[in-house]
């Protein structure tokens, strides 16, 4: 191979190994761009958009003056005190799984359908249902086992606990160590489990107006994944550097004029 196709084929090894700036920052204000249309709507709902699914499990605790009658509609209640009780790591123990057909089986009252309720929803719907068996009560109703997944091109992939109902997608990312540098940021999947089958959202990591959309929050059971760019496809690692190319070059142009 001559020199000067040795030299075209480093220069462009270079260009397709370097990333730009410009695609791997994150939120920028892209609106005033041409031809730009802003594909997010603003959130209505957020703590309460996720609906039950089968297999969730669910935290209800009844509160009564009466402890003979709350020691009926509770689980394993008489054998966690005050403070196991406002412990979220022993909630999994008065949790409800969720079943297959979508319901639960509650003490003394039976089969109760939940799938495809909000938290809230849930709670109203229960309050209800006591109002014929308890005269004075309060009630407590909880989301739990909550997790996320999140696959590809992050620094430490794999299944996470959510601290709360709903993350930002921002705040997924930051649980496994941020993107790697070949990060697909402008399209990144959410696989969204449902009743109906699985939805699947692309959101815009660079783009501002993703925040408080309602694509902005990831929910209980999302799988993310994040695609590799075509220069880590191709093969060119971390360690493919642009510092290498550019030894590379030097070398090749002073061998050239030593002939």
């Amino acid at each position: 191979m001559k020199f000067s196709e040795i030299l075209v084929l480093l220069l462009l090894l270079s260009f397709v190994a370097c990333i730009p700036q410009k695609k791997i920052i994150y939120m920028q204000d892209v609106s005033d761009n041409k031809k730009y249309i802003n594909l997010y709507t603003r959130a209505v709902e957020i703590t309460e958009a996720y609906k039950i699914q089968p297999r969730d499990y669910i935290y209800i605790r009844v509160l009564t003056p009466d402890e003979a009658v709350e020691s009926l509609y509770n689980l394993n209640a008489g054998q966690m005190n005050n403070n196991q009780m406002g412990d979220p790591s022993s909630m999994r123990y008065q949790s409800y799984l969720v079943s297959d057909e979508g319901e639960i089986d509650f003490p003394y009252i039976g089969q109760i359908k939940v799938v495809d309720l909000t938290i809230k929803e849930i709670k109203a719907k229960m309050q209800k249902i006591l109002k014929n068996h308890i005269d004075t009560f309060t009630l407590q109703v909880q989301l739990t086992h909550t997790q996320f997944t999140i696959l590809g091109e992050v620094n430490d992939p794999g299944q996470y606990n959510m601290s709360k109902d709903q993350l930002t997608i921002f705040e997924a990312i930051s649980i496994a160590g941020d993107l790697t540098i070949y990060g697909k940021r402008k399209k990144v999947k959410i696989l969204r489990p449902s009743t109906e089958g699985t939805k699947i959202i692309t959101i815009d990591l660079s783009d501002l107006n993703l925040v408080d959309s309602q694509n902005y929050y990831i929910q209980p059971n999302d799988l993310i994944y994040i695609e590799p760019v075509k220069a880590q496809m191709w093969g060119f690692g971390e360690s493919f550097s642009l510092s290498l190319i550019t030894s590379l070059i030097t070398f090749f142009l002073l061998a050239n004029s030593l002939k």
